[in-house]
């Protein structure tokens, strides 16, 4: 078993821990920085979160070409998840691979580079294009809970299908992904005035999702020491 610190360099020399950990600082430092009464304290963690939030923005410069990648994938390959199901997870991906376009229009613009007077308008459309996703993929989650996808059957050695006897599907991961979802829904709602959750809830639902998702990518890095 590795030693902790080489479980946590192992975590943060991969790009989704190291991400994660920004995510996890800027989130700590709005909180901060909204909550204190210390006016140069909170001058310097809101500056600290601005920079951390345009480092993260790296991470996920070509992101969205996975998103359409899925699409395309998801249009063309028949589901046995049902229309329902296939329809909401085209327009989840759809909507994703839009704000991740669109938010690229503006990186010069938040470096000091390039300001443009359509920042705002855009970023607002891009977020609603994020919001949109996170809401099918909470209703797709839920959706699975209450009604889980059945296994596709398998054909037996003389040819004649069969079904496997298969676990049902543990429901934590759905309901851990809706907790997540949820969370960060209170990012683009904020923005777009959707959600009225203040500085200080956005920070800490930030917080929750992250740890979260963090976790996630924790137990898949350390499983790869092992």
């Amino acid at each position: 078993m590795p030693s902790p610190l080489k479980q946590l360099v192992t975590f943060t020399s991969q790009t989704a821990g190291l991400e994660k950990t920004l995510r996890l600082i800027q989130a700590v430092s709005q909180i901060v920085g909204v909550t204190s009464d210390d006016k140069t304290l909170s001058t310097q963690c809101l500056a600290a979160r601005d920079r951390l939030a345009l480092g993260r923005r790296y991470f996920r410069l070509l992101d969205f070409y996975g998103c359409f990648e899925r699409v395309h994938v998801l249009s063309t390959t028949p589901s046995s998840a049902g229309a329902l199901l296939a329809t909401m997870e085209l327009a989840q991906f759809t909507f994703l691979g839009l704000y991740l376009f669109l938010e690229n229009f503006t990186i010069l613009h938040d470096m000091n580079v390039a300001r443009v007077n359509w920042y705002r308008p855009l970023m607002t459309e891009a977020n609603k294009f994020w919001f949109y996703a996170l809401v099918l993929s909470i209703l797709r989650m839920t959706w699975l809970i209450f009604f889980p996808v059945e296994p596709a059957p398998t054909a037996n050695g003389k040819g004649k299908a069969k079904t496997e006897k298969t676990a049902s599907q543990p429901k934590w991961p759905l309901v851990k992904k809706i907790i997540i979802d949820g969370c960060d829904l209170t990012l683009p709602g904020s923005f777009i005035g959707w959600v009225p959750a203040s500085g200080l809830q956005v920070g800490a639902a930030m917080v929750v999702s992250t740890v979260l998702v963090g976790h996630n990518v924790w137990l898949a890095q350390q499983q790869r020491l092992r």
